[in-house]
């Protein structure tokens, strides 16, 4: 099959089909939202939640560690039950940490996967509008998992979307 496509293809420019030559465009969308005015500042508060909910996991390690140095220094002069209310109280701050720990990747994930959704919402038009004005018949992403070998600087356009992209910014 692909061997007709590939005969189809390079005889068509001899059965009297437009030579007109092909227009692409390749941008890198990834650079865009990582070099954009609106990407870094997503970054930027990206950055700062996770620093944040980093910081209120490790006082409650702290927190965890203290206790537990404390039992550890005390536990041959506590009763028996004080003892088993000690432990369990360590139990539920380990408890607690490790939710504080998934509820800190699911709502990190969640606010990456939703910024990622707004810049493909915002981006989608501006390159649409580009590859009109420009006249490209095709653009294409060259993010991960392309499988491009190369392709020449004149097809690249990222830098003309991130400029497009930041005129949108209106602070």
């Amino acid at each position: 099959m692909k061997k007709i496509i590939l005969l189809a293809l390079l005889t068509a420019p001899f059965l009297g089909f437009s030579q007109d030559s092909l227009k692409i465009g390749i941008v890198n969308g990834d650079v865009v939202i990582q070099n954009s005015i609106k990407g870094k500042r997503f970054f930027e508060k990206f950055k700062a939640f996770n620093e944040s909910k980093s910081n209120e996991i490790k006082a409650k390690i702290d927190l965890f560690q203290q206790k537990e140095k404390d039992f550890q220094a005390k536990v041959q002069s506590l009763s028996d039950d004080k003892r088993t209310e000690v432990r369990r109280d360590l139990q539920n701050l380990q408890t607690e940490i490790k939710r504080m720990q998934e509820d800190a990747k699911r709502e990190s994930d969640t606010m990456f996967n939703e910024g990622l959704a707004v810049f493909q919402k915002e981006l989608a038009p501006l390159i649409e509008q580009l590859a009109k004005a420009e006249s490209f018949d095709i653009v294409i992403n060259d993010g991960p998992g392309s499988n491009f070998l190369f392709y020449s600087a004149k097809v690249n356009i990222t830098g003309k979307v991130i400029e497009l992209y930041d005129a949108t910014v209106k602070d």
